[in-house]
């Protein structure tokens, strides 16, 4: 086979892959299809010794993989293998049937688990053949994933049906919504209009609307504090007007002006306050604040509040509920650009948030320049087709083989800087994660080439240097991400040499803007049986530095703290990061750790895992916490349990803005509502079950806030990402700066009620008011299909958020037609429906609203 061969085949080759069936295996795996079709003229043979390479999230054949080489399909002829993380080859053996023209193979195999969604499957498949380039298969490229086969049948969408140990039941209770079920689910009332014309809810507010001012370009002027100076700014960027700027706040202007003080607070008066004032009569707007960041967010309730360059006369009181107002964004996965970031962080900075926590590696890439150690980003921040990984890591993710993909990127000093410069201008901080010690194949590969590099020259010293595993040692052990050489070695002190230069060179890039606080560590999933392999950490054991293998996440941990600590910093981690005994659950002491603030996020709370009293005892053990909780926070998972919503879904089916609006911090056990199959349960079976995992929240002052959380494993697209965030984060955005009344009534109904009462009020602002801000700032939110129904003959719509417009089609999608009012159609139709942005330039998914007599 040549290559214009080759090329011609990936094409041509047409490939549909199916899942089969989730239920008939019981727990442990599902059954899938892979059907290979040959519509090219040359035959697919054995003899050219091709491969097929991709990526899936499941171990494939996992009776045979990965302990053994390959796992046979005898009656097709092929065989599959595991090369590492989430990467397979599918390639023929000598029983291989040739495929001449529009030929097929069906080959039918079993996989990990189960697979219920069409984004579970990744994209650009490719095959190779020898010597020659690697060529993406044409099929396996498109965004919509259009290989994957319809998930059109129960067996296809749901996960489990199986009997436990204890002989109960465990049993799938999810199915996709249909309209009627949505139209349910978004009954809400439609106000017209905004709910609330300032989000998120300030503490005190007055609004006259029968007063209101116009903000006179050519008469207003902004007079501030000196120390204002760059709120000022912001101010006159966001109005787009030419304002002039005064720092003559003794000024005996009282008219035409915008006026940005700061004003003398008590010392136990909350920090980021401020009081607005616009009289419409003079007119005058006035902003206090304790300090700039008061006086900014007092701006972004200002720019709330004006509409066609008016304002009401409003007198508003203000300051956060938590000091913690957090978004995270893993760019390691899939790299999102410096544009890209700083767009989410602009749309932060207008709900007042002020924490970005910056994932910047994992396995799947190294996404920061570390000057003077180059090989992070020359190979660890690039995917590519290159098996020895010495010029790139392996094609994760469906990244395909050449380095053009999202699977490419890093932000060099400059773009890393020009980030922490635009954050600072809005009152965020960054916090760099950089995790550790697992989840690092990336680095680990990055530091091996090294030591290769500067072995050839005979450079020994630097060869070892940084290095971050034995190159020697057969490391096998596998992540739960499927990755063998994930993890840094404890036991080489090169490890400790690689960590604090790291650090070091993260903190300088900080020093000419604004002093790193917190350095965050990672600490999570670490496949700790890997450490068993490793000479370094046998002779920890056998010299006594440590008691034995499972005190090496402890040792790793106390050495990694007592760096960061040296460089005057606060440090962050997962959970796990610092709980490593998964029986009893009790961390590592707060005293072990030298750092002035430990921060740690706590995201494992799947509620029959016994996990949720994690968050309240690490805050009673000193531990200032951040609340992560993966079934309301975390937006790599999907808004509907539908298989072509996009998602992960390890915590929770499903996760919509509703309920991340209903999380309550200060409560957590009250937050328990389903558990991973769908069944209820509720906080009274989480105290009855586990009480001894489950304490009491004593020492309040720990919680230090909320933070939404954004994986990309899924996520390859700039739209692809707004989407998974956004409107999720104005969720977040309200609960952690403003405490709703209903957060405290103990009694369930009554919560509810009042719950359901304040989400009718939030939808509206979203769907009347703040949607529309968000196109204007382009950003791609995620759009719901409308929930409808027909009664007496008569097509009833609803959309999650009211104001969003909503269309029905009932000529197949041929034409569309606003939906104004209930409308007479055909019972026995089926009508097509679809939600538009409100600006109407994009859409959401499809549904079908089938009528009664086409169900029967």
């Amino acid at each position: 086979m040549d290559q214009t061969q080759l090329d011609s085949l990936a094409d041509t080759l047409d490939i549909k892959y199916g899942v089969l069936d989730n239920l008939k295996d019981g727990k442990a795996t599902y059954r899938s299809q892979i059907i290979l079709t040959n519509k090219s003229d040359i035959p697919l043979e054995y003899k050219p010794n091709w491969k097929i390479y991709f990526c899936h999230i499941r171990m494939v054949e996992p009776d045979s993989l990965p302990k053994r080489n390959h796992a046979e399909i005898k009656t097709e002829g092929v065989r599959f293998s595991h090369v590492n993380g989430c990467l397979f080859t599918l390639e023929p053996m000598k029983t291989f049937k040739t495929l001449k023209k529009d030929e097929s193979v069906k080959i039918q195999f079993k996989c990990q688990y189960y697979c219920v969604a069409r984004t579970d499957l990744l994209p650009n498949w490719y095959i190779v053949s020898g010597d020659l380039e690697p060529r993406i298969i044409k099929c396996t490229s498109s965004s919509d994933l259009g290989f994957v086969q319809p998930f059109d049948k129960l067996e296809k969408w749901k996960r489990f049906h199986y009997k436990q140990e204890n002989g109960a039941m465990r049993i799938d209770k999810y199915n996709p919504f249909t309209p009627e079920e949505r139209f349910e689910r978004n009954s809400v009332e439609d106000l017209g209009k905004a709910g609330a014309p300032v989000l998120p809810t300030p503490v005190k507010a007055l609004y006259d609307w029968d007063k209101t001012a116009v903000l006179s370009v050519d008469k207003f002027v902004i007079v501030c504090d000196q120390k204002l100076e760059n709120e000022a700014d912001i101010l006159k960027e966001k109005l787009g007007l030419d304002l002039k700027i005064s720092y003559d706040t003794k000024s005996t202007q009282t008219s035409n002006a915008i006026f940005l003080l700061l004003q003398e607070t008590k010392d136990d008066a909350p920090s980021s306050s401020y009081k607005l004032s616009i009289n419409a009569e003079l007119p005058s707007v006035r902003i206090e604040a304790s300090d700039p960041a008061g006086a900014f967010y007092g701006i972004q309730s200002f720019i709330s509040l004006l509409e066609n360059d008016r304002v009401p006369t409003t007198e508003l009181e203000d300051y956060p509920r938590f000091s913690y107002r957090g978004m995270h964004l893993d760019v390691s996965r899939n790299f999102h650009g410096k544009q890209q970031v700083m767009k989410l962080l602009d749309t932060m900075a207008r709900y007042k948030m002020n924490k970005f926590h910056f994932h910047l590696t994992d396995d799947e890439g190294w996404r920061l320049e570390i000057p003077g150690l180059e090989e992070l980003t020359d190979i660890g921040s690039k995917r590519g087709h290159d098996l020895s990984e010495r010029t790139c890591i392996l094609p994760m993710l469906g990244s395909g083989p050449h380095l053009t993909s999202s699977g490419s990127g890093f932000y060099s000093v400059e773009d890393y800087q020009e980030i922490l410069r635009f954050a600072k201008k809005r009152h965020i901080k960054v916090i760099p994660e950089i995790d550790m010690p697992g989840h690092s194949h990336a680095a680990v590969m990055a530091m091996k080439a090294r030591f290769y590099k500067y072995k050839k020259t005979g450079d020994m010293q630097k060869a070892e240097e940084f290095l971050l595993c034995n190159v020697n040692d057969s490391l096998l052990a596998q992540s739960v991400q499927m990755f063998s050489e994930n993890s840094m070695d404890p036991g080489l002190e090169s490890t400790y040499r690689f960590v604090d230069k790291v650090v070091a060179e993260v903190q300088k890039m900080y020093e000419p803007i604004a002093p790193l606080e917190t350095f965050h560590f990672g600490g999570d999933e670490v496949p700790y049986e890997t450490w068993e392999d490793s000479e370094a950490c046998i002779a920890l054991v056998k010299n006594k530095k440590v008691k034995d293998f499972s005190k090496l996440m402890e040792y790793f941990v106390k050495r990694v703290a007592k760096i960061v600590a040296k460089h005057d910093l606060m440090m962050g981690a997962w959970q796990d990061g610092v709980i490593h005994d998964e029986v009893d659950l009790e961390p590592v002491e707060r005293k072990e750790f030298p750092n002035k603030e430990v921060h740690v996020y706590t995201w494992q709370n799947v509620w029959e895992s016994g996990l949720s009293g994690c968050a309240y005892r690490l805050a009673n053990n000193g531990y200032k916490v951040v609340m992560a909780q993966g079934t309301h926070l975390y937006f790599d998972h999907p808004y509907e349990p539908d298989p072509e919503e996009r998602g992960l879904y390890w915590a929770c089916r499903f996760c919509d803005t509703r309920k991340t609006f209903g999380f309550m911090p200060d409560n957590i056990y009250a937050n328990a509502d389903v558990k991973l199959t769908g069944d209820p349960i509720c906080m009274t079976d989480l105290l009855n079950k586990h009480p001894e995992d489950h304490d009491p929240l004593k020492e309040h002052k720990n919680v230090l806030g909320i933070q939404g959380h954004l994986w990309t494993e899924l996520v390859r697209t700039p739209d692809e990402m707004d989407s998974m965030i956004f409107p999720r984060l104005l969720a977040v955005a309200e609960r952690s700066w403003h405490k709703a009344s209903w957060e405290d009534v103990e009694d369930d109904s009554s919560r509810r009620v009042r719950l359901n009462k304040d989400w009718s009020m939030f939808a509206n602002s979203l769907g009347y008011r703040e949607l529309p801000v968000l196109d204007r700032m382009g950003v791609a939110y995620h759009l719901t299909p409308p929930g409808a129904r027909v009664v007496d003959g008569e097509l009833e719509m609803n959309a999650v958020y009211p104001g969003l417009p909503m269309f029905y089609s009932l000529d197949g999608g041929e034409s569309w037609i606003l939906y104004e009012k209930k409308v007479k159609v055909d019972p026995r139709s089926k009508i097509k429906l679809m939600s538009k942005s409100a600006d109407a330039k994009r859409e959401s998914r499809v549904v079908i609203l089938e009528s009664t007599s086409s169900k029967d």
